[in-house]
């Protein structure tokens, strides 16, 4: 009777299936996913790589290469009004202070703040429609071939963005993002966990990656930028080393952003360099953006803000004077030169040229 009743209950009805076993079940493609071998430069797996697309704060990247070559570690950052009203994401820069770059750089990079990719962006050429040349030079110096548009320092886009903001390619964002962490100081960044640091009004203000899910959980990851707009989807370029190797994944608009790039530097570590081809497609050699021509050390640009004092600060101690030509590129006079004088403020401490490591143990994200 029980080898009967058993029998019955494991009879499948005609037509039907068995149930399914488990699987595994991958994130559907991305827009766009690359896949590059950081030692070689070949490129291991490419879907839809030459396509532009809003690439959101991945932009960043190519913002920092330019400001750490056109301007002196000492420089301080102006904040203007457009900067201070950038939005959604923002370190909280008011109008009128003088951030130093190194903070400046590092609330771009870590918290991807849109106040200072403004702020230094006009730091750098002036304003935001020069600054926009200067990224289209910049790009081509280091070898971007997929004819981007460069317009917003933030990465932001449609209304929100500079003229509409950025169109690139995720081959030319892999060439951005290899470049970029060729940059010692700019790869030690956004290796942080956090950051801590007091502002110009006396703030204490912590900072945690905006990478910081992808850095805690996996391995051997090292960096680098997410993005996120409507326009762009979710983002990634994200570098691992292991073994002696690096490899760097870029996902575009992915449902699953994260665990689209993991799977691609699973897969880059798991491919032998000797299995990889000849023919596989080279990104250019490593470049560094420069200024053309050099650009002074001292200099100060000043077109879309006034000079004004930084906010709640000490009565000046110090001065030091920046002079700089001021030449048609920034809508001023063309011919001739006229030196822009303003007192700068060094109180009681030395602007930081090195950067703070991790502070304590920090959570996923």
């Amino acid at each position: 009777m029980v080898a009967a009743i058993a029998s019955f209950l494991l009879e499948v009805p005609a037509g039907a299936t068995a149930p399914p076993g488990p699987t595994t079940t991958l994130p559907p493609p991305a827009k766009a996913e690359l896949l590059v071998d950081m030692g070689t430069g070949r490129v291991l797996f490419a879907r839809n790589d030459h396509a532009d697309l809003p690439p959101g704060s991945l932009t960043k990247m190519l913002t920092a290469m330019i400001v750490v070559d056109w301007l002196p570690p000492q420089a301080l950052v102006p904040v203007s009004a457009i900067a201070a009203a950038a939005y959604p994401e923002k370190v909280g820069m008011k109008v009128g202070q003088l951030w130093p770059l190194a903070d400046s750089l590092q609330a771009l990079l870590i918290f991807s703040a849109n106040d200072a990719a403004y702020a230094l962006a006009q730091r750098v050429s002036g304003s935001l429609s020069e600054f926009s040349v200067t990224m289209q030079e910049a790009a081509a110096q280091i070898g971007m071939r997929d004819h981007p548009v460069w317009r917003d320092p933030a990465g932001l886009d449609g209304t929100e963005g500079f003229e509409g903001g950025n169109r690139v390619s995720a081959w030319d964002l892999a060439t951005a993002a290899r470049d970029f962490m060729a940059n010692p100081e700019l790869a030690g960044i956004v290796r942080m966990h956090s950051l801590d640091f007091t502002g110009p009004d006396h703030i204490v203000y912590g900072l945690s990656n905006q990478n910081l899910y992808f850095l805690d959980t996996f391995p051997g990851a090292i960096g680098v930028k997410t993005g996120l707009t409507d326009a762009a989807g979710f983002c990634v370029a994200e570098e691992a080393q292991r073994g002696g190797r690096k490899m760097l994944a870029i996902v575009l608009d992915g449902a699953s952003s994260y665990q689209t790039a993991a799977d691609l530097l699973d897969k880059g570590f798991a491919t032998p360099v000797a299995a990889e081809s000849a023919p596989d497609p080279l990104l250019p050699p490593v470049a560094e953006p420069e200024p053309t021509p050099p650009v002074p050390h001292e200099r100060f640009v000043n077109t879309e803000f006034a000079a004004a004092p930084a906010a709640a600060t000490d009565p000046p101690s110090l001065f030091e004077t920046f002079r700089r030509p001021l030449s048609s590129r920034t809508g001023l006079a063309a011919e001739g030169a006229v030196a822009v004088t303003v007192g700068v403020l060094v109180a009681g401490h030395t602007v930081r040229r090195h950067r703070r490591r991790p502070i304590g143990a920090h959570s996923h994200r």
